[in-house]
C-alpha cells in the first residue's frame, strides 16, 4: 500500500472491505449492469455476456464467486462452472433460475437463487453481509 491504496487480491480480503474477485455472466445487458452496479460494493466485478468471454477472464484472473445466468445453454454453465472451480475449488457459484424445481444445475455445491429476486439475497448468497 505504498501508494495510499488498497489493494485487492483474490486471496485475501482487501483492506476496504472488499471480497475479491466475482465473474458475472449474464446476456441481458440492463440485468448485467444492475448486477455488477450493486455487488462492486464488495467485489471487483467483471461482467460479461458470453461463455467465450468469461473464459478469457477466468484464464487471467482466479475469480472468488460467479453469477451464471439461466439464459445461458446448461452446457456453458457446466462448463464455466467447472472452470472457477478449476482454479478455486471454494468459489461461491450462484446461479439464477426461473424455477428452482426445473433448474439443471452443475454441481451439488452451486447455490440458486430464483427469479425475480433481490439484490441483497443474492449479495448473501455469495457470503456478503448487507447488514
Amino acid at each position: 500500500m505504498a501508494n495510499g491504496k488498497s489493494q485487492v487480491t483474490s486471496d485475501s480480503r482487501a483492506t476496504d472491505g472488499r471480497i475479491g474477485f466475482l465473474l458475472i455472466v449474464e446476456p441481458e445487458p440492463l440485468l448485467r449492469w444492475s448486477l455488477a452496479n450493486y455487488l462492486s460494493k464488495w467485489f471487483d466485478v467483471f461482467p460479461v455476456d458470453t461463455q467465450e468471454a468469461a473464459d478469457r477472464i477466468l484464464d487471467d484472473h482466479p475469480v472468488n464467486a460467479a453469477v451464471l445466468s439461466d439464459a445461458l445453454p446448461h452446457e456453458s454453465v457446466c462448463a464455466l462452472s467447472a472452470h472457477v472451480r478449476e482454479q478455486r475449488a471454494d468459489a461461491e457459484i450462484v446461479q439464477t433460475v426461473t424455477s428452482v424445481r426445473a433448474a439443471l444445475i452443475s454441481d451439488a455445491s452451486t447455490k440458486l437463487i430464483e427469479k425475480p429476486f433481490e439484490l441483497s439475497r443474492l449479495a448473501h448468497l455469495l457470503g456478503v453481509a448487507t447488514d
